[in-house]
């Protein structure tokens, strides 16, 4: 027998004031948060004012019902060199009654539209479910190592210098991210209304002083009752602020049972935590265990203004011949033709003003390849597209391999 899915009988719109307490109350049962304490973190969000919160109501009785929510968060994202605007999708939720009925689905398909309507490049998200999202046109282009060790593995390094963030030190810790975060893809761009949320959300904050300056600071949260101490970011310009961080961390054994670090594997090997011990005697024994996980995904909504952004008055590789991509969204049953051209030596992206000659590439794949998360000779070979070698490579060149990575501080 052979199903076929229908769009449930609803409407989908943002959440008006006045319907923002049932709102929250999805939220807080579909996480399991206690609603008096999830009330200060939704109204006193920095962010309150600039997300969007939409809904699905159905009717039952001749009476609206608030059924299926979730935020689209306005936020930038560094790919390469580029900052590009997208929505963070979080706290996608549906009325435990109303479960297992399509309303997740429907909304999420509803309020892609509406923001690929407004001109919104692509959408972000953490799922909890891969392959549910990725039936929605949504695809993983994300990463995350994970290296969870228990406190007393950990360098005892001195603590002197060691203290809680005041407010008085906020300046001097945005000043020294400013001065060492590089521009990795998938990290957030920090502008004023970010660290406002980050400062104000995360309530554990550490710096290292050295004759009266901000070297380091660390950042972090618990996870799982408390047991696990979750570090968030961790910078430092000098060796002695590492060890001393590091040293501080150490000294958490009767508190919690491990700590974890997460980023690329580049980032966890540079925080040197894993010297050879001279209590380890069994070589078979590892000394750690990196885990990778699969990370963030990503939605491609107004595909042509994605790559503008990405692309618009790049230097254009040395060789290059102008191509066609035919961008095919089975989806949503659509197929978009964008020529990716040159003027002047710089890159430019259009459409064609007639049918022409193009190079098929389904979205999803598509996604990966903008986001560098795999070489686009390497996608090709994998889903199986007939793609030129001239134009893969090109392709290469011009969205190359970035290992793109949502680092905890950048959770939305």
């Amino acid at each position: 027998m052979r199903w076929l899915f229908r769009e449930p009988a609803a409407h989908v719109a943002l959440v008006p004031p006045e319907e923002e307490e049932a709102f929250l109350h999805i939220i807080c049962q579909s996480f399991n948060v206690d609603l008096p304490t999830a009330r200060p973190y939704f109204y006193d969000d920095p962010y309150y004012s600039h997300n969007q919160r939409w809904g699905l109501w159905v009717e039952e009785s001749g009476r609206r019902r608030l059924v299926s929510v979730l935020t689209a968060v306005p936020l930038q994202m560094w790919i390469g060199e580029r900052a590009v605007p997208f929505m963070g999708i979080a706290g996608v939720a549906t009325h435990p009654a109303y479960r297992r009925r399509g309303y997740a689905t429907h909304l999420l398909r509803q309020v892609a539209e509406t923001l690929r309507e407004q001109a919104v490049p692509v959408a972000v998200l953490q799922a909890f479910d891969h392959n549910f999202y990725r039936r929605l046109g949504w695809e993983t282009v994300g990463t995350l190592a994970r290296l969870r060790i228990e406190p007393s593995r950990l360098p005892a390094y001195p603590i002197t210098g060691v203290r809680r963030a005041e407010f008085a030190d906020y300046e001097a810790l945005i000043a020294l991210h400013r001065q060492l975060a590089p521009r990795k893809t998938g990290m957030l761009v920090r502008d004023d209304l970010r660290w406002d949320y980050l400062l104000w959300n995360f309530r554990n904050k550490w710096v290292f002083e050295h004759a009266g300056a901000i070297e380091g600071y660390l950042i972090h949260d618990y996870l799982e009752g408390g047991w696990v101490l979750r570090v968030r970011e961790f910078l430092w310009r000098t060796e002695r602020a590492r060890r001393a961080l590091l040293g501080w961390l150490a000294r958490n054994g009767d508190h919690v049972r491990q700590i974890e670090f997460a980023g690329t594997l580049s980032e966890l090997q540079a925080l040197g935590i894993i010297p050879l011990s001279e209590r380890h005697s069994q070589p078979e024994e590892p000394l750690a265990r990196y885990e990778l996980l699969a990370g963030f995904m990503a939605r491609l909504l107004d595909t042509q203004r994605l790559l503008e952004i990405l692309l618009h008055d790049q230097p254009a590789p040395e060789g290059f011949q102008p191509f066609c991509l035919r961008v095919q969204d089975r989806f949503r049953g659509t197929s978009e033709l964008f020529v990716v051209g040159e003027s002047e030596g710089r890159l430019r992206v259009s459409r064609p003003e007639s049918a022409i000659e193009s190079v098929r590439v389904p979205i999803e794949a598509l996604t990966q390849m903008v986001f560098g998360a795999q070489p686009a000779t390497e996608i090709a070979l994998r889903r199986r597209l007939a793609i030129p070698e001239e134009t893969l490579r090109l392709l290469e060149s011009l969205f190359p391999p970035r290992e793109p990575c949502l680092r905890p501080m950048d959770f939305f």
